[in-house]
């Protein structure tokens, strides 16, 4: 009678890691929105008349307002309006919204904005996107980078994800030290994504 051996634990761990992995990657794909990029309100309100998106109008129209919003509240801000303009590709405006008690601050102009989908079908979820000085589009917090600011495509809720309020304004030390607006924080967060346009 020959003894049977016990399965080394080498053996086993491997299967169990692979399987993990793949439930793990398997769930990451399901929780995915349907998600839209639009230059503006008008080119949203043609896609849903159009029936091109599962938004309609009336979505286009919150989703926009919702956009305006954290515009204001998130926006990059600048301390000078020609490194704003550098780090933006094109034109920038003051800052309406308060002073920090003298100098002029100022940031991009909106450049469109992305909205998705809930996962529970509630209000669309939306984020304001701007250029970047490589002619690519950015959400504020700059983990979301899109080729261009029109088309559709599935993307992970976290791409809506809204970045804290914004801060002092940056200067030409601080984009120096972090590589310019999206630099830094898209290598850590996010990657670019290829929208139609």
């Amino acid at each position: 009678m020959t003894a049977t051996r016990p399965l080394k634990r080498t053996r086993i761990m491997p299967a169990i890691l692979l399987g993990a992995t793949a439930f793990a990657l398997a769930g990451c794909k399901d929780e995915t929105v349907e998600a839209s990029a639009f230059p503006d309100k008008a080119s949203c309100e043609a896609a849903a008349n159009d029936g091109t998106v599962a938004f309609t109008v009336q979505d286009c129209d919150a989703a926009y307002q919702d956009a305006l919003v954290e515009y204001e509240r998130s926006a990059p801000r600048y301390d000078d309006q020609a490194l704003c303009e550098e780090q933006h590709g094109g034109e920038c405006v003051v800052d309406q919204s308060g002073g920090n008690g003298g100098g002029s601050i100022f940031m991009p102009l909106m450049a469109g904005y992305l909205m998705g989908s809930m996962l529970g079908g509630n209000r669309a979820m939306t984020q304001p996107l701007y250029r970047d000085a490589g002619g690519k589009f950015a959400t504020a917090g700059g983990g979301t980078v899109l080729n261009g600011n029109r088309g559709s495509a599935r993307m992970q809720p976290s791409s809506f994800r809204a970045p804290p309020a914004a801060a002092a304004p940056m200067t030409r030390a601080t984009v120096s030290k972090t590589g310019g607006f999206g630099s830094s924080r898209t290598s850590s967060f996010g990657s670019s994504r290829s929208f139609g346009g």
